[in-house]
């Protein structure tokens, strides 16, 4: 069924106050207007460069030039902004209450918002307990960079730090987050539209047919964040037949999404989520800590109602608990999911979920990825069916004093799963056992899992002997795979069913052989 999400409410009066927080945050380049800027080098703003300044610790309201600032988010109510504009905000300086703009700037000349001055601490906007501290409403082709966001006061009640929302707007065109410190966006227990996020992309209105387009969210840093903390879209525009919707069809995908090289840590909820979008790019993110705080279902990453999700590179672990506390998930009303060339380890719910209820899952593929020492199960499975998945060319390995089930089933729904040319190799104290649901459509093929692993399914073409992996256990982040290459003599070279499509490459980058080896990289040695 759609949902609908309500307007987000008015933003608090804001309050100035002035802030000391030591940061020691590695930033990108930035444009050389706004480089001038930050380094206190810059000259007086004129007409042609429309810079626009605020600093909330000044005494007196200003008229928005650098020599007579703005001193609240109060005082631009009245502005209008254009293309090339920029709005900044005092470096060391806090701004109380939620930050709203008026106008959009050009795909040549965006409208940019972030900090300026030559102190080593950033700008802040603190949303004090407000429904959000960020809120860009039916704007397009903005920057928003290099700020300080956080919105505890008042915890435990519904909020986001960064919102941006377009309402009966139509399609909505460049927005770029990036360089954001965000940090304790203390919000309830709840996702989706009404839920709490850190930075939520949301369409609202049923009347002109809306959605995003080149959103990308790159380089930021959030922390304490609750329930989720990023999600892109959450939408009115989402119905279809493979989600179960039975109302008139209306799904609109948003496009040109990229989520890279963001860095999330003791995070409540939800890591990263991609909903309603088509060809969605999640690469480069790390996860450190998730569903720490939440009593429901949350992952690290993972798509709902997506088409054509890529996620590569990512690394994510410290996942709580059971309910998923898993890595990776790809969820109902997904189509032609990829998920490749990722690190999970030790996540307490396990490495990998595929998920349907109520919808469809089509296309899926798990390849080349790396899990080690997470516990609970290694893949798992909802109730619905699954059209077609395939996991392939996968390293699982369960160290001392982890205990796994490596195929866990719950219920007997058809599942079209195809799990061939991986290694599980189990070692040390603890078990691991397959737990597949019998006649399910789960087929297993060229695999090398170790004769440690109980109830090892019928694997033709494959072996129970050791992989001989070379010094396994010990990967950190994606760079520091090694110990997961072949030792010579291994069972697992060129052993391999040939994959049509395999990607070309191995975890490590190294091109896949004819036939590939079994297992994640096709380096073989220990040196």
């Amino acid at each position: 069924m759609r949902t609908r999400t309500p307007r987000l409410p008015g933003r608090r009066r804001a309050v100035a106050s002035v802030t000391a927080v030591a940061l020691a945050v590695l930033t990108p380049a930035v444009s050389s207007a706004a480089a001038e800027q930050r380094s206190g080098t810059g000259q007086e703003a004129t007409a042609a460069t429309a810079a626009y300044y605020v600093d909330c610790s000044a005494t007196g309201p200003g008229d928005g030039t650098r020599s007579a600032p703005w001193n609240s988010l109060d005082g631009f109510d009245a502005h209008t902004f254009g293309p090339g504009d920029q709005l900044l905000f005092k470096r060391g300086t806090t701004c109380g209450g939620t930050l709203e703009t008026r106008g959009s700037g050009s795909a040549q000349a965006p409208f940019t918002i972030a900090s300026y001055g030559d102190s080593g601490e950033r700008a802040v906007i603190d949303g004090a307990g407000a429904a959000t501290a960020v809120h860009l409403f039916n704007q397009e082709h903005v920057v928003l960079q290099d700020l300080e966001i956080v919105n505890a006061e008042n915890p435990g009640t519904r909020r986001r730090g960064i919102s941006v929302q377009l309402e009966d707007f139509g399609t909505g065109r460049g927005y770029t987050i990036r360089d954001i410190y965000m940090h304790d966006v203390a919000g309830d227990d709840t996702k989706g539209p009404d839920g709490s996020q850190g930075i939520a992309f949301l369409v609202t209105g049923e009347e002109t047919p809306t959605t995003f387009e080149n959103v990308q969210i790159l380089g930021n840093t959030l922390e304490r964040v609750d329930r989720q903390a990023v999600n892109v879209q959450l939408s009115t525009w989402n119905c279809r037949p493979e989600i179960g919707c039975t109302d008139t069809a209306n799904w609109l995908g948003a496009r040109q999404v990229v989520i890279r090289g963001n860095h999330l840590s003791d995070i409540g909820g939800d890591g990263i989520v991609v909903n309603t979008t088509v060809d969605a790019l999640v690469e480069g993110n790390t996860v450190e800590g998730f569903n720490r705080r939440s009593g429901e279902y949350n992952a690290g990453i993972w798509p709902y109602n997506a088409n054509g999700t890529l996620a590569q590179f990512n690394d994510v672990s410290g996942g709580k608990g059971t309910k998923d506390g898993m890595a990776y998930d790809i969820d109902g009303g997904t189509v032609d999911s990829t998920f490749q060339y990722n690190l999970s380890h030790d996540n307490e719910g396990g490495f990998f979920l595929l998920c349907t209820h109520d919808n469809i899952q089509r296309g899926s593929v798990v390849r080349y990825n790396i899990s080690q020492n997470d516990h609970h199960r290694g893949i798992e499975t909802c109730r619905g069916e699954i059209e077609s998945a395939e996991f392939h060319n996968n390293t699982i390995y369960i160290g001392d004093g982890v205990t796994q089930t490596v195929v866990n089933e719950d219920v007997d729904a058809r599942r079209n799963v195809k799990f061939r040319n991986n290694i599980v190799y189990k070692g040390g104290g603890g078990t691991a056992t397959f737990k597949p649901a019998a006649g399910t459509g789960f087929t297993f093929g060229n695999n090398v899992i170790s004769s440690w692993v109980q109830n090892q399914p019928a694997n033709p073409g494959g072996t129970g002997a050791n992989p001989l992996l070379c010094n396994p256990g010990h990967a950190t982040g994606p760079g520091t795979v090694h110990g997961y290459r072949l030792q010579a003599g291994s069972p697992a070279i060129d052993a391999g069913a040939v994959v049509a499509g395999n990607g070309g490459r191995d975890f490590s980058g190294a091109p896949v052989g004819d036939p590939p080896n079994i297992g994640a990289i096709e380096t073989v040695g220990c040196g």
